[in-house]
């Protein structure tokens, strides 16, 4: 079961963070097209057309496209008012009974904008000025939100397999980023105790 969970939980980080590097992708275009817009405007007087449009699209893509390996690595904005939640048993109940609530609204708002996507698919929804179909967006949206509520189901059943964790310390995946990079202090502490005898070995 815990192999099995780790496999998953493998692939679906691959999958988060191919996601993740589409939402860099539509940044870089944004960023492009902020440029052309400004350029043209103040240069040439001539904007380009559809910018408010594609900064919207592409702002909403950036934000949804980040959301799976945000929920896989547990990047959120967290506020520690009470720190002895989050230690032991309790800390293990409290992350338990979080990531039920996030699966619920994850799922919730997950609906919520697929019901708006068959609207605009129905109702032949487009943009102002460029007329590009909403639908497609707003479905793309709605694939990241219920790929995020997936990742918390998964999340909740690897912590359920280790009672008394918390969900960044239950994750494999940490367990891996961690050792990775004691590994690697260790080693450049061990090449700078080198040099270091090297140099009072021969002395300038």
């Amino acid at each position: 079961m815990k192999r099995s969970l780790a496999t998953i939980e493998r692939l679906t980080d691959s999958v988060s963070l191919f996601a993740a590097n589409i939402a860099a992708m539509i940044l870089l275009f944004l960023v492009a097209i902020t440029c052309i817009d400004v350029v043209g405007r103040y240069f040439f007087n001539s904007p380009l057309t559809g910018t408010v449009e594609l900064v919207e699209i592409c702002m909403g893509a950036i934000t949804f496209f980040s959301f799976p390996l945000m929920f896989m690595r547990h990047d959120h904005i967290i506020v520690d008012l009470i720190p002895h939640f989050r230690r032991g048993y309790l800390g293990w109940l409290v992350s338990i009974v979080f990531l039920i609530v996030t699966v619920y609204i994850a799922f919730r708002l997950g609906s919520r904008v697929f019901d708006y996507a068959v609207r605009a698919f129905e109702d032949g929804d487009v943009t102002e000025y460029l007329n590009i179909p909403r639908w497609p967006v707003v479905g793309f949206i709605t694939a990241m939100i219920f790929t995020a509520a997936a990742i918390s189901v998964l999340k909740l059943l690897v912590l359920l397999t280790k009672p008394g964790s918390s969900v960044e310390s239950a994750s494999t995946l940490g367990g891996d980023a961690t050792g990775s990079a004691s590994d690697t202090s260790m080693s450049d502490t061990n090449v700078m105790s080198g040099d270091a005898n090297n140099a009072d070995t021969h002395p300038k």
